[in-house]
Order: C-alpha cells, then structure tokens, then sequence
C-alpha cells in the first residue's frame, strides 16, 4: 500500500500516457499512472514481472468490467521523486511491451483519464461526497449516486484455476449484478510476486444491491468471497487499484489462473532469459540486451527468444538485421517452435537457425566462439 506522502485524490495532472498525483507535503513524491488495454496477457505478464522486480514500477494491476467481453485494462504504478526519470520508465516498457505484443495499446489524454475513473464514476470530481453507509461507500454528485460493496476473494477455495475469472464474471451477470474484478501484483522483500484480489459490485442503491456472497458461494460451494467492511479512505486504494486489506497470495501457486493451457509445465521466459544469461557469463561469452527478447552476441549474433510466435516481430528483426547476422530463434511454446519450423520464408534462408525449446537447458553457448 501506497502510505508515503499526501495526496489529494482528484487533484491529477494528465499528460500525454501518464496521470499524476503529487505529494502536498515536502518530500515531493509523484506517483504516476500508465493504463494498458489488451485482449491477451499471457505473452507479456512474465516481463511486467520483471519490472516489478527491478524496481521499475511499484506494482501492476489487471481490472475486468463484467460488461466486458475482450479487452482488459491493466494499471502500471510508477513512483519517483523526478518526473523525468517516470517519463523515460514509461517509454522503456511501452518499447518492450509493443515489441512483445504489437496490438496493445497505451491510453493517453481522455481516454486515459475516462477509465482511470472508470472504477468510481466518469461524472465524479471535485465537488461529489464520499460517504459510508453501513459496510457500502456511496459516491454522489449533483446527477446521480453510486453504492459500492467490496468483496474479498479467497484464492484457496478456487478449485478449477484455468477458468475461474471467466466462470467468475458470468456468474455475477447471469446474477443480474455489475462491477469491477481487481487484480492486484507487487513484490516482498525477496522478490517474490504476490497477488491479491478482490470484487466491487456497482449499485444504484443499498436497496438494489444482490446478495453476492450467498450466491456465489452457493455456486462454487465454498467461502470463496466475503464482503469486506471498507473505511472511507480506502476509497484511495480502489481509485489506485491497490489492495484493500493487507492479505495475498504468492502467484508461483496460481499461475493457472492467469497462464491457462499448462502454463504451469512450460517454459518461463524470465527465467529462461536468467538462466541463459548466465550460461553465457560462466563461457565469457560477450553480449548486449537489445531488449527482454533480443540479445546481441559476440558482435556477430543475435538471439530472440519468445514465449509464443510472433510473426510480425520476427519479420521486423530480419528486416532490420539480416543478413548482417546469423540469427538463432527460440520459441518456448512447442506449438509456436512447430509453427516456425514450418514457415516457408524461414527455410529458404540462411544463417537462420532455430533452437527446439528443450535444448535451451543445456545449450552449448561455447558454438558463439567457434563460429566467431
């Protein structure tokens, strides 16, 4: 949780692909905003991960409306005391992020600030009242009013983890209900990523309010969720897609959740990426880090390695890069490394050669010397 500093919480600054909140006290901290929308997160979650753990962002957070079908949006939490330093993060991952998946997309000016109070009210500003009613905040304005209930969700209780969120979310509109799932990630001190979760049904009124947690725990036969009694100020943590108790889950043991089809027995490419790093240290191998999937070795290599194939990309290397290097490809995915294999472009050329994902284990990275 976000507790250095104080904040106003509709006192923001939108500037081009980041919203900002400034610190009102001396120690002039900013905390910044970045909202990624995407249908598909499995090709770049691995990496965000890694951000997290270099410190790049703060946390990261995925936030589903039950009206949505598609496309998800997710939250990236910067923190620094110098707002260029923000600016120059931002523009390293939206690099990384495009380069991994093409087709997400960054919001900027309205759009960015519209979803970022999504979650609360489009219509809310400086002048609507927070107010607790009972276990409910209510937000109201001068056209309407909004009743918010925050649930917990136990993760321990979810039995089928490869469709739980889609299960989740056309239970609650098969029930007639709306609002918003909240996933949020940070690291602990040892580097370990941690989740927590939680659900808030959006209501005209107490009265209109679904018995959730009885319904739903009915259906998955568990205590899957409990309705949490929120104080005001908690509304902070909602707007900022934090947590909003101090519980979680280590995501090593959920990995099905978010990475369905036998993630959980695949390759990780955060880890293959360390591993192989280091296979290239222990030989005193030179290389470079273009990027999280591209590396530049011994001034004659380059090697790409990525979870799932990705075509376009792929093309934009050799574009940029062949025949000026021999060039190896590693897709971690089986069906992906089958897929390249059987591509017409990559056969007919040379000095391309294509790694089987088993083999990176006990690659032989002493070939970058004899080949030099």
């Amino acid at each position: 949780m976000v507790k250095k500093g104080k904040f106003k919480l509709f006192n923001y600054l939108i500037e081009n692909h980041l919203i900002y909140y400034k610190s009102i006290t001396k120690n002039d901290k900013i905390i910044a905003f970045a909202i990624l929308v995407y249908k598909n997160s499995k090709s770049f979650l691995s990496v965000l991960n890694e951000f997290l753990r270099k410190r790049i962002i703060q946390y990261y957070a995925i936030q589903i409306n039950t009206n949505e079908n598609c496309e998800k949006l997710l939250f990236l939490n910067f923190e620094d005391s110098k707002k260029e330093r923000i600016i120059k993060s931002f523009n390293f991952i939206q690099q990384t992020i495009f380069e991994i998946h093409n087709s997400a997309k960054f919001l900027k000016e309205k759009d960015l600030e519209a979803q970022f109070l999504s979650n609360l009210s489009q219509e809310i500003n400086s002048n609507s009242f927070i107010t607790k009613l009972s276990e409910s905040i209510k937000i109201s304005n001068d056209n309407n009013s909004k009743v918010f209930n925050f649930f917990l969700i136990n993760f321990d209780f979810i039995k089928k983890k490869e469709s739980f969120i889609l299960d989740f979310l056309k239970l609650i509109n098969n029930l007639g209900s709306k609002g918003f799932l909240i996933i949020n990630f940070k690291t602990d001190h040892n580097d370990n990523i941690k989740i927590s979760s939680y659900f808030v049904e959006e209501c005209e009124n107490v009265e209109t309010a679904i018995d959730l947690e009885d319904n739903i725990n009915d259906f998955f036969q568990s205590d899957l969720i409990k309705k949490q009694d929120i104080k005001i100020r908690t509304i902070f943590n909602y707007l900022w897609r934090l947590e909003i108790n101090d519980s979680f889950y280590f995501l090593n043991n959920f990995l099905d959740l978010f990475f369905p089809k036998n993630y959980s027995t695949s390759l990780n490419l955060s880890e293959i990426n360390k591993k192989f790093e280091q296979n290239l240290l222990n030989n005193e191998i030179e290389y470079v880090r273009l990027a999280d999937n591209l590396m530049f070795i011994e001034n004659s290599y380059l090697f790409i390695i990525l979870e799932d194939l990705d075509s376009k990309y792929i093309l934009r290397i050799l574009k940029k890069y062949y025949p000026k290097y021999i060039i190896y490809i590693l897709i971690l995915n089986e069906l992906g490394h089958k897929k390249l294999l059987e591509a017409e472009s990559i056969k007919v050329m040379e000095n391309i050669k294509i790694v089987h994902p088993k083999d990176i284990q006990k690659f032989n990275c002493q070939e970058f010397k004899r080949n030099h």
